[in-house]
């Protein structure tokens, strides 16, 4: 989303040091993006989806660490985010087809019953016991549950047409980052007016009027390119859907900017040099993937 950088200090790095390292982040990443698409392998997809859902995992339990009391709960939400996505993975490679929604009954079903079991282990320490359950139960809905829809876009197949999940999977990923980016671009350069200072100061309403016109203008360049491997998308569904995704994806960057306030820190890693960690980069699809497969769904 829409960031500027912190006032220059002698410590910190410059508005065009921050931006050119972005900048240089981002096209690593979009290059990798092409070249797996342009591979045109199921497994590229599916290894950098389950990868990033992994790490993202990791990122997240790691912020707990602080509470030394926390590192059974820990190490028990990164087991079952790293099993759900080893499951997931092999599910969809093999049999060509999402992965069944019981699956994620029993990633939330195993973590909150661990979860519960190993606080029978010691004393209750009152509302700190609480934060580790919830902790746990959070993490692996927020970086396995919700993340892993992006595999079920990956293979959705609407009645007899072709199965077009690649080019669906890449809608979903352009129209998000287009909207982050366009957010970051008008915060940087017209943002005057704080959205929301107690949880994100950096981001401006100017920014989300970006966030929009960058996720609407991909989505319609999308559609021009690939309008007969986009179904059941549609031009006017597609450009409806568009605006729900920028909408969701602003809730998912501030749902992260919830978390780093809670932990108080400023990136939730340092994996991804001017962006941040895995989380920073994935938390707008987080939200934004099961929201287009339910849009999808219903298109369908």
């Amino acid at each position: 989303m829409d960031s500027t950088a912190p006032a220059h200090t002698p410590d910190s790095p410059s508005k065009k040091r921050v931006f050119f390292t972005r900048l240089v982040s981002t096209v690593l990443l979009w290059s990798l993006m092409a070249a797996a698409f342009v591979a045109g392998q199921d497994w590229v997809f599916v290894t950098l989806a389950a990868g990033f859902g992994i790490a993202g995992g990791a990122e997240y339990f790691r912020l707990m660490r602080a509470d030394g009391g926390a590192r059974e709960f820990r190490a028990l939400g990164l087991v079952v985010c790293a099993a759900y996505w080893a499951a997931s993975s092999w599910w969809v490679l093999v049999r060509h087809a999402p992965q069944p929604m019981w699956m994620d009954v029993a990633a939330v079903a195993v973590v909150v019953q661990g979860a519960f079991l190993l606080t029978l282990r010691r004393p209750l320490e009152g509302p700190l016991s609480l934060q580790r359950i919830f902790g746990s139960v959070t993490g692996v809905v927020y970086t396995a549950v919700l993340f892993g829809f992006a595999l079920r876009i990956m293979y959705f197949k609407h009645g007899h047409q072709p199965p077009g999940g690649v080019f669906l999977m890449l809608y979903l990923v352009v129209v998000t980052k287009f909207c982050d980016a366009g957010a970051y671009a008008f915060g940087v350069l017209f943002g005057r007016h704080k959205m929301i200072p107690h949880i994100s100061p950096a981001k401006s309403w100017e920014g989300l009027v970006g966030a929009f016109v960058g996720g609407i203008v991909t989505a319609a360049l999308m559609l021009a390119c690939f309008s007969d491997r986009l179904h059941p998308l549609g031009w006017m569904s597609g450009l409806l859907v568009a605006p729900a995704l920028c909408s969701v994806g602003v809730v998912g960057d501030l749902a992260e900017s919830v978390l780093k306030r809670c932990f108080i820190i400023k990136d939730s890693g340092h994996a991804l040099p001017g962006i941040g960690g895995v989380l920073d980069l994935t938390d707008s699809l987080i939200f934004t993937a099961p929201v287009f497969y339910l849009c999808l769904v219903a298109l369908s």
